[in-house]
């Protein structure tokens, strides 16, 4: 296994989908695919999901009739990925790149994602750069890029120093608690998770991962978009259309073109 593979997620790859089980992924990728059909009329369009983890969103977009490739830093992601779609029979081709190296990816699609504010993961403006020039360059003409990203403003003044999360299933239980810290002067997040999983109500595995990010400002981010020849379309809270955004909308979804 190469360095790239062993991920920030690598620890607790197996159990992200528990952690996760009460995230909507039918809802998003219809909201995903009324943002497509406003700014695409095509018919069998081709996406690539960039940062597609285990693969939940690929699947759901699947089936509502799109062409699906979808890549991600985790290699352990990509396996479990791999697996479900075998078990769905549904035809989506994954690729074990990061944002810096999806240049590696043969073909052009129609759309590209990035979806549940993995772009925030990019804490530094050159590697943010060069994910937005491989982008434009696995864009069709006309092509859009969909994605969303932590709101600044938000960030700044609603962010939770510590957070606590519980998932289980019929036999294994995860506790996650989160501590954040944040620097204004450099936009950066860091948390650090800490892990109990327990299986039949017994305490099997502790372990603690840290996680770097940075958020980004609404015109900020348009400015970054423009040096990338992306040209900015659209902006609305994360699942909400229809909605404007506020000083305290957290996650924010862009729809730019090529």
């Amino acid at each position: 296994m190469t360095n790239k593979t062993k991920s920030r997620f690598s620890k607790y790859a197996p159990f992200y989908d528990l952690l996760y089980e009460d995230k909507d992924y039918g809802a998003e990728a219809y909201f995903i695919s009324d943002l497509i059909k406003d700014f695409k009329n095509d018919k069998k369009l081709t996406l690539l999901d960039a940062g597609c983890g285990t693969g939940i969103h690929a699947i759901e977009l699947s089936k509502l009739g799109y062409i699906l490739e979808g890549s991600d830093i985790s290699g352990e992601m990509i396996e479990i990925a791999r697996e479900k779609v075998k078990k769905a029979n549904i035809s989506v081709k994954f690729h074990n790149e990061s944002f810096q190296t999806l240049n590696k990816i043969k073909g052009r699609f129609d759309v590209i994602l990035c979806m549940f504010s993995s772009i925030n993961y990019l804490t530094s403006l050159g590697d943010l750069d060069i994910f937005f020039q491989n982008v434009f360059s696995l864009l069709k003409k006309d092509g859009i890029f969909i994605f969303d990203f932590w709101n600044g403003e938000a960030v700044e003044k609603g962010f939770s120093k510590v957070r606590t999360k519980s998932a289980e299933n019929n036999s294994m239980k995860i506790n996650r608690k989160s501590e954040t810290s944040i620097d204004t002067e450099t936009q950066e997040v860091f948390l650090k998770f800490y892990f109990d999983l327990y299986e039949n109500n017994s305490l099997i595995d502790s372990f603690a991962e840290n996680h770097h990010l940075r958020y980004f400002f609404i015109q900020e981010m348009k400015n970054i978009l423009s040096k990338n020849n992306l040209n900015f379309l659209f902006s609305c809270p994360f699942m909400e259309r229809k909605s404007k955004i506020f000083s305290d909308t957290w996650n924010i979804s862009f729809v730019v073109k090529k």
